[in-house]
């Protein structure tokens, strides 16, 4: 079972730093931040960096189909925790298991979603893509080729989002070629 919590921007890594260290592992699976792969085109080089997918969110997992109450207790021993609560900076939802299969199908078991390789025929049209941006075909809004990414739409916990996928064209070489930001080749 997956759960959301919703937070303030900035704040999600500090999130699960305390979680990791207040609340026992039994009482859960997993708690992460899911992050992407992104390029930064600079001085015609590709740079590879690591953001957020989902900023101010938060994701627990749980082998039990209710939230365990034992876990909330933990959490409102957490000072911080027990504040943005009371304040309503965090905010608990269950997850669909859809939901939950779609960021499992892009992210992986280390929830980090990688650039996806877009090739385009001598037109400029798409004729081939790569996952994790392949899975969701159907649902891909736009392409912004000089900014690396394309925009998809997709229905998540109960809202319409826009997420933003990175990308990798073939100018930006083989995935060796590319730059991470601090300094080493991928």
């Amino acid at each position: 079972m997956w759960y959301l919590f919703k937070t303030w921007v900035g704040r999600e890594k500090e999130l699960v730093r305390m979680i990791r260290r207040t609340v026992p592992p039994e009482m859960y699976q997993e708690c992460f931040v899911i992050e992407q792969e992104r390029i930064w085109r600079k001085q015609q080089r590709s740079i590879v960096h690591m953001e957020l997918l989902f900023p101010g969110c938060v994701f627990f997992t749980c082998k039990e189909k209710r939230f365990p109450h034992s876990f909330l207790e933990y959490l409102e021993r957490i000072p911080d925790v027990a504040q943005w609560t009371s304040c309503g900076v965090l905010t608990i939802f269950p997850m669909m298991r859809e939901d939950a299969e779609f960021l499992t199908g892009i992210s992986g078991a280390d929830h980090v979603v990688r650039l996806s390789s877009v090739k385009k025929d001598p037109d400029g049209r798409i004729c081939r893509i790569s996952d994790p941006l392949a899975s969701c075909m159907g649902q891909i809004v736009r392409y912004q080729f000089k900014k690396r990414y394309a925009m998809v739409r997709r229905r998540l916990w109960g809202e319409e989002q826009a997420i933003v996928l990175g990308i990798m064209l073939e100018e930006d070489g083989e995935r060796k070629c590319l730059v991470t930001t601090n300094g080493h080749t991928c």
